[in-house]
Parts: structure tokens; sequence; C-alpha cells
């Protein structure tokens, strides 16, 4: 039996069934991403000045995918026009070389699309994600350790800060000596209103030397630099007021990377074993003989430390396999090793849990964000018992990523389907339709063409909302 209407329009809609279908399924994503967009704009508007976050996407990239899935939509049109002229494929190079795409069928341009969309995939999944799983910010219990290391991670990158704003104002300062200024107080709120109160007008009036020398230029850095362009995009009143209440309360949030930390050495003991756990003791024993080279009865009966000195997770997997065999286990920290890499996915309860009555981790090396002096980032030890949380830039860090990765990872998702659509229209099994109907094949591209025009108006709006706005 034929269906009719696969390639001649039906009477009523002027359509035929696969771009009608094709229009009704994109009528539902519109609702779809319509809802997640409304629900982005209306928490965004509806949050408190100086919570939401902003400028932490990496606007060179997502602008690079823009182009590559723009690129991809012109493709997708030429590879559809290729068919229309029945040239399902041509020669992949020609001479001269630059001029080897006028020759290329639809078999051509359709693989530039896939290999557009691959790479889309690859920028998203194996480098822009990824990086977001390794930067931190992190929150510290009392504002006075804010302080501390605010001034020690920043006050050589706001050193240099300080001379460009010193040659900047240097006539209205009026002093030609250089001045310390790296003075561990408040001082005045911004120096843009120091300035101001210091009018070019009034001689009179500019700062005296004791003046300068009391203004926190570490502080006015990390204000100007990191929180006014993340929370505010300009700098205003009602910016600074918001900065200086954040300060005084401590609720500002250090952002880097972990370079290194510090992870307890634990020894593994046993203190006792259950005979009604409902393991024989040749069962025990075995898993004693696996974990040790010691006697496993004498362990079994009068308990013993079993591993010395090894690592959380050997330590961890030793814990639950002795558990699950009815021992009674004790875990204790004998020392700490520093580990050299970058963790992913790190939170609060991982680094500051409890082993023995010692954290898991002592502290870790944060390589600040703009903090870079020599082209190299400052680094600063942090202990854990005085952070009150750490979260990577993951859904669970703030609303703002928790519907970044929504809305992303469902517009990814649809790339990934598009890609094994075009993949399937590709092989021997979808070119069989070209075969066997030129005209039904055509449209069907054509229909395809409908969705990946819509996935890429997608991104288009996508960008500017999360990347730039």
């Amino acid at each position: 039996m034929e269906i009719p209407y696969t390639v001649k329009p039906r009477p009523d809609t002027g359509l035929y069934n696969a771009k009608l279908g094709t229009w009704l399924f994109l009528a539902s994503e519109v609702m779809l991403f319509g809802a997640l967009f409304s629900s982005y704009v209306l928490l965004r508007v509806g949050s408190a000045e100086g919570e939401w976050s902003m400028g932490l996407m990496n606007i060179t990239v997502g602008a690079g995918n823009t182009m590559v899935l723009i690129a991809s939509s012109m493709f997708v049109v030429l590879a559809w026009a290729q068919l229309k002229q029945g040239n399902l494929s041509g020669k992949w190079i020609s001479k001269p070389f630059f001029k080897s795409p006028r020759n290329w069928g639809y078999v051509q341009w359709k693989w530039a699309t896939v290999i557009c969309a691959i790479f889309f995939l690859v920028v998203k999944w194996s480098y822009e994600w990824p990086s977001k799983f390794v930067h931190y910010d992190v929150w510290f219990k009392e504002p006075s350790m804010l302080h501390a290391k605010v001034q020690e991670g920043y006050k050589g990158v706001a050193g240099q800060f300080e001379n460009d704003e010193k040659s900047k104002y240097q006539n209205l300062i009026g002093l030609d000596e250089d001045i310390n200024l790296d003075k561990d107080n408040d001082g005045i709120s911004g120096w843009d209103e120091f300035i101001t109160n210091h009018s070019d007008d009034d001689k009179a009036s500019k700062p005296s030397s004791d003046e300068v020398k009391e203004f926190n230029w570490t502080k006015y850095y990390i204000e100007k630099k990191l929180y006014i362009g993340r929370f505010f995009k300009t700098y205003t009143l009602e910016s600074q007021n918001a900065f200086s209440s954040a300060w005084d309360k401590g609720t500002l949030a250090l952002s880097g990377h972990i370079n290194g930390y510090e992870e307890a050495k634990i020894n593994v003991e046993v203190s006792g074993w259950k005979p009604d756990s409902g393991v024989t003791e040749s069962e025990a024993d075995q898993v004693l003989n696996r974990l040790s080279d010691g006697s496993a009865a004498v362990t079994r009966n009068e308990g013993g430390v079993l591993l010395k000195n090894v690592d959380y997770n050997k330590a961890k997997l030793a814990e639950y396999q002795l558990r699950k065999y009815g021992f009674n286990v004790d875990l204790s920290v004998t020392d700490y090793q520093l580990v050299e890499e970058h963790p992913y996915f790190w939170r609060t309860g991982r680094v500051n849990e409890d082993i023995g009555g010692k954290p898991r981790v002592r502290n870790i090396k944060f390589a600040l964000d703009k903090s870079k002096v020599d082209g190299k980032y400052t680094e600063i030890v942090i202990d854990t018992d005085t952070i009150k949380r750490l979260n990577s830039y993951e859904p669970k860090h703030s609303t703002f990523f928790g519907i970044y990765y929504t809305i992303t990872g469902l517009h990814a998702a649809h790339v990934f389907g598009g890609i094994i659509v075009m993949i399937y229209n590709l092989l021997p099994i979808g070119l069989a339709t070209w075969y066997r109907d030129r005209e039904q094949f055509a449209n069907r591209i054509e229909s395809f063409g409908l969705f990946w025009h819509f996935v890429d108006l997608v991104w288009i709006f996508l960008f500017p909302i999360l990347y730039i706005l």
C-alpha cells in the first residue's frame, strides 16, 4: 500500500506529510524552549541586585560556536539544493583547490554539516563544560579571613592597578614621589568617589599623602575588576553599596582554580569481627588476605592496623569491603600528602569530610582569577576549616548555572540527534530512498533542514542571553 502525499502536497495544507509533521513538531519545540527562556528571564529579572552572576561565560568560544552553527545551516541548504539538481555526489578535491566546493554534491555538503555539528559538540562537551567543572567559588566562614586572603592574593596585581590609576590622576593628586598605598584597611569605598571628593577645581581639597596612603587598593581592585563585572556590568553608586555590604558581611566569594591540595594519608584498622554478620570465618579471612599479608586469623580475632598510610580512595574501598564482611573498621589520619592536580566537582562536604576527627583535605592551593602577575596567576593556600562553601561551576552552584546546563544540554541533545539523522541519510540504508524516489528523498532532507534551522535559531537566542547580557 502506497502512503499518499509523501511527495505531492496535501490539498488541505499545501504541504507534504513530512513537512507538515516537522512543522507540528517544531511548534511543540517552540513551546518547550520558550518556557525555558521565559523561566530564565523571569528568574533573572526577579533576582536581587548583586545576586545574579554574569560575565562567567567565554564569549569568544560562544561566538565561535555560533559561527559554526550558522555555517552548518548554510551547508544543509546547499546539500538540499544539490539534490534538487540531481547531483548526489561530486568531487571532494578539484583544481584549483579553493574551487573544490563548487563541484561538491549532496554527500559532500552533508558531511560538511556533520563536521560542523560534531565540532560544536566537541567544543561544548570536551572544553567548555569541563573548564567550568574545575572552576570554583570559595566562601569563607569569617569576613576577616576573606579580607586576609584578598590582601594576600591580590596585593601584587592591585599594585600594578594602583600604578595605572596613579598615573591617570597624577596631576590631580599633585604628588611626584612614589607612594606605597598597600594598607590593610578599608579606607575609602572607591577611587572614583575619592577623586570626586577631591575635585581638580578646588586645589585646596587635593588629597594629602596620608589620605592617599590609607586607600585600600586591593579591595578597590576586586570591586572594579571582579565584583562589578560579575554582578552589575557597570560601576554605579548602587554597585558600590552592594559591594561594601558584601565585603563587610564576608559574603563575597573568591573565584579560581584548585591547583593542588593536601589530602590525608590514612590507616585502616580492624577493631573486631561480628560472627553473626552472616559471613563465615573462611570468607572473612579471604577479604583480609586480599588486603594484607599478615595473619588473617589473628587480625580477625584480635584486630589491628590492616593498611598503613594509604590514600583516601584505597582506604574507603577497604572500609567498604571489610564492613561488608562483618568487620568493625576505624579510619585515622596519619599525615597529609600534597597532590598536584585539578579536581572536578569538588564541594564543601568532600574537603571537610571527617576522618577520625580530622578533615580529608587539610588545605587547597587556589589560583585566583584575574590575579596574574608576570604571566602567572597568584596562588594562595586556603585551610579547609575556614571554608564555608566550596562549589565548582556546576548546576548546583547557582540558579544561573542550573538553567544554563539545562538549556544548553537540551540544545546539545538536539544537535546530537541531528548528527545521527544526517549520518543515517548518508549511509546506504538512507540513500536507498534516493535510488527509489529522488523527490521523496529530497523532501526528507528538506524536512530535516527545517529542524536544523530551528536548532541553530535556538542557539542564536541562547548566545546573547547567556553569554553577553
